[in-house]
Parts: C-alpha cells; sequence; structure tokens
C-alpha cells in the first residue's frame, strides 16, 4: 500500500504528546515537505523531520553576536552523545547511509553552501534569546507496522518521539555553560578580526599555532568543512624574518601571526607535498567561522575574495586585454569583447581581470590548477598567442594591480620572484624565503643555462 506521507506526518504530529516542544509557527502549509515531512527510506526504515524548540533560560545571558557558535557547539555535544549509542533515533542506530545526522563539523558560518546535508548551526537551527530551535530528522525503524495491514504504528512513533524530546531537553539543560559561552566568544573573536583587517591594513592574518591540514570523510569532502587531520598536525609559525604581528581579539586576548597585506604580491613556495595548497585552502576557509578545535580558528581572510583557475568557458564579449593583445585563431572578436570558447589561459585571464574589476581585496592562485602561460612568461607563446603574463603585468605596470595576490608555486622561479615577501613549507612547516637572495641566485641559474645552450 502506498503511504500518503502528507496525512503520515501529521498524524505522527497528532500522536506527539510533548507538544510544548513542536515549533508550530513553522507547522503551515508553505512549509510542508520542506521544514517537517516523512519519508520511507530505502532500507524500509521512515524518516521524519521536524522542527522543535527547547528552552534554557542561561541563553540570555550570552552575547548574541556570537551565538551561532552557541548553537554549533550544542549540537556536536549531542553528536558525542549520538556517537556513544544515545538518542539512536537522531543517528539512524549509526547506519553507514545516515551518516550525514552524526558526522561532526567544526565550521558555523559560511558563505558557500556546503554541508547542507549534515546537521549544523543554520537557519533551521539556530538560538533566540532563550531557546534553541532545532530541526531534527529521526529515523524509525520498520518494525513500527502492525502485523494486519502495514500500516504505521503511531502511537508507538509518538511515544518514541516523545521520549527522545524528554532526554534531548534534560541533555541541552545540562550542557555545562562555559563551553557553550566559550563558543559565542570564539565565534565574536573571529567576526570581530575579520571586520578589522580592513583597520589593519591585511586581506589576510594567519594565527600563529593554527592546524592547516584537514581530514576527509565520505561526508566532508570539501576543504572548507573538513575536519582537523589526527595524530601529526604541524602548527603553523610566522617565520621572524617576516615580523610578526600582535593583534588583540574581542575579548582582550593578543595573538601572534602573519599578516598578508593589502596590494601584497605574496609567494607559497616549496617542495611538492609540503603542505602548499593545503595552506592556500587554510586561507581560502579563513572567509568562515570555525569552532573551537577546528584548527583554523585564527586563520582569518577577508570575504571580498576571488580564485583564479584554469578551465574552459564559453565567451560572449568578456574583456581580457589586460593579458592578450591578441586572440588566437578560432577566437571571435577581440580582446576587449571575446566571442567564442575560451582556451585555458583566457578563462584564467577572464577570472583575474574580473576580479580586479570588481575591486576584490584578494586572488588565490595554485600553480597546480592553473595556465601556466598565463602566469610566466615564455618565448614561444610570446610570439604566438601575444600574452603578456602575470609576472610581466607586475613588473610593468604594477600600479593596475589594485588586490594582494597569494600564489602558490613550486617551480614557476619567475612568478617567484616578482613576489613582495614569501615562504617555503620544509617538513611542512613555513620558513623565511629571502626574494633578494632568490633573484641574484637566479639570474645566475639563467646566465648559466644560456652559456649552455
Amino acid at each position: 500500500m502506498k503511504i500518503n506521507n502528507t496525512l503520515l506526518i501529521n498524524e505522527i504530529i497528532k500522536n506527539i504528546k510533548n507538544t510544548n516542544f513542536i515549533d508550530y509557527s513553522k507547522i503551515t502549509k508553505i512549509n510542508q515537505n520542506k521544514l517537517f515531512y516523512v519519508a520511507e527510506q530505502a532500507d524500509k526504515k521512515l524518516k521524519i523531520v521536524l522542527p522543535f524548540v527547547f528552552k534554557r533560560n542561561d541563553l540570555l545571558d550570552l552575547n548574541s553576536n556570537g551565538i551561532e557558535g552557541a548553537t554549533g557547539i550544542i549540537i556536536e555535544e549531542i553528536k558525542k552523545q549520538m556517537k556513544k549509542g544515545k538518542f539512536s533515533m537522531l543517528s539512524g542506530n549509526l547506519g553507514r547511509r545516515y551518516e550525514g545526522l552524526y558526522e561532526p563539523i567544526t565550521i558555523v558560518n559560511s558563505n558557500l553552501n556546503i554541508g547542507a546535508d549534515l546537521w549544523r548551526a543554520d537557519k533551521y537551527n539556530y538560538i533566540e534569546k532563550n531557546k534553541i530551535y532545532l530541526s531534527l530528522r529521526m529515523i524509525v525503524n520498520n518494525d513500527n507496522k502492525t502485523n494486519i495491514n502495514n500500516n504505521y504504528n503511531l502511537k508507538t512513533i509518538g511515544n518514541k518521539i516523545d521520549n527522545l524530546l524528554v532526554e534531548l531537553n534534560e541533555f541541552i539543560n545540562k550542557i555545562p555553560y562555559n563551553i557553550i559561552e566559550n563558543e559565542t566568544i570564539n565565534i565574536i573573536n573571529q567576526k570581530t578580526l575579520r571586520n578589522n583587517l580592513d583597520k589593519l591594513g591585511l586581506v589576510c592574518f594567519i594565527g600563529d599555532y593554527s592546524k592547516p591540514a584537514r581530514k576527509y570523510t565520505r561526508i566532508r569532502r570539501h576543504h572548507r568543512i573538513a575536519g582537523p587531520k589526527e595524530g601529526v598536525n604541524i602548527e603553523f609559525k610566522t617565520p621572524v624574518e617576516l615580523n610578526p604581528i600582535e593583534v588583540e581579539l574581542y575579548n582582550g586576548n593578543i595573538i601572534t601571526g602573519l599578516g598578508i597585506k593589502r596590494k601584497e604580491v605574496f609567494i607559497i613556495s616549496g617542495r611538492n607535498a609540503q603542505g602548499k595548497s593545503t595552506l592556500l585552502e587554510s586561507i581560502e576557509s579563513g572567509q568562515d567561522d570555525h569552532l573551537i578545535g577546528d584548527g583554523r580558528e585564527y586563520i582569518i581572510t577577508t570575504k571580498n575574495l576571488s580564485k583564479a583557475t584554469t578551465g574552459s568557458m564559453n565567451m560572449n564579449g568578456e574583456n581580457i586585454s589586460l593579458f592578450f593583445q591578441k586572440l588566437p585563431e578560432g577566437i571571435n572578436g577581440t580582446p576587449t569583447n571575446v566571442k567564442g570558447r575560451a582556451s585555458g589561459s583566457m578563462t584564467m585571464a577572464y577570472q583575474i581581470q574580473k576580479a580586479m574589476s570588481l575591486k576584490k581585496d584578494i586572488i588565490l592562485i595554485d600553480e597546480d590548477n592553473s595556465a601556466v602561460n598565463l602566469l610566466v612568461s615564455g618565448l614561444l607563446s610570446n610570439w604566438f598567442e601575444g600574452v603578456k603574463p602575470l609576472c610581466e603585468l607586475i613588473i610593468e605596470n604594477r600600479n593596475k594591480i589594485n588586490c594582494s595576490f597569494i600564489i602558490v608555486t613550486s617551480s614557476l622561479d619567475l612568478l617567484t620572484a616578482t613576489g613582495d615577501r614569501a615562504i617555503y613549507l620544509e617538513n611542512h612547516k613555513a620558513k623565511y624565503l629571502d626574494l633578494n637572495y632568490f633573484k641574484e641566485e637566479l639570474k645566475k641559474y639563467y646566465l648559466k643555462l644560456s652559456n649552455e645552450l
């Protein structure tokens, strides 16, 4: 018999006795199948989603500017109990297909729509005054069906939900207040520091003792939501030659770190597998707010950020004239009005030029995901393509660079030489790269090569 999900969810709500926990303001026709619904799963279990509200009066004492941190840690504390076998309806008895229900997540605020399938602080899970609103996704076993007509035993389901709500409310009210308050202050610290970057003349701050390395799981496969790496996770420490700066946090604590300046070209170099791309990803993740223990709490980056990568796209009037003096055959239009299927270098040129026209504060570039001929000079590319690469733009027209660049490279020496400051990673530790010395050695290297040709 086919289940009428609309009727079923309404009947389940009627069989919940602890009605004081139900957020009836969201039980409306417009929210049907969005904020509350029921669905039979592939394993024949029933997934029930309902909005609830719990009360804890000391939440009124929290600073509302960081309240997302309080919501996040309450959810994570519940998940810790779920992993121990408690609140089994919320974890689907820790079944693999339900990992999104109990997978930990240390990100609180993000401008990227990721981790939507994870239970986390968001517009459906939040604190307002002394109330915590939680959207609960509950998994009910199919043993709640009667043997007579295969209908669900709604009374049994209602009783299970009632018991869950009582236990959950009791647990939420027993979470130590200092844990919740600390996370609130933690989020305010990050927001305040990000808001103060411009005043400090920075686009990014990498706090000393941050831990950029990530652990990826089947659920958290993107670096923005990945958790801290377990085991050895080498802390970032600013080389003394780069003059670590001190910043004061909202709570009065002073921390030190590397400040990347406005309109600075900052180079991250080093051999393969030393953590260069990981550090760049953490800088990108600095747009987000993280819970204590994530490792990236004090890697703080402006949200006015862009990335430039290679790829291919259809152009319909885009401007790449900052880099291209002429267009290759097969591409119509002019460098200021390109028509056709763009190459990887043209796509990257467009991304950089657009970011600069939008006055982005910072552009991130990773050599591994780049069109190399757009980054460094090459005799053949200069002959055939008429491309002015980024390194030449920086050298010859620095006044046109209206944003900061953070560039990861291991082999593009000429691009490295155009940097204002640089580090190299060795054994995953940041070390100072003296660019004046590097330039002199590069000249010798080029001269040696020219004599050998």
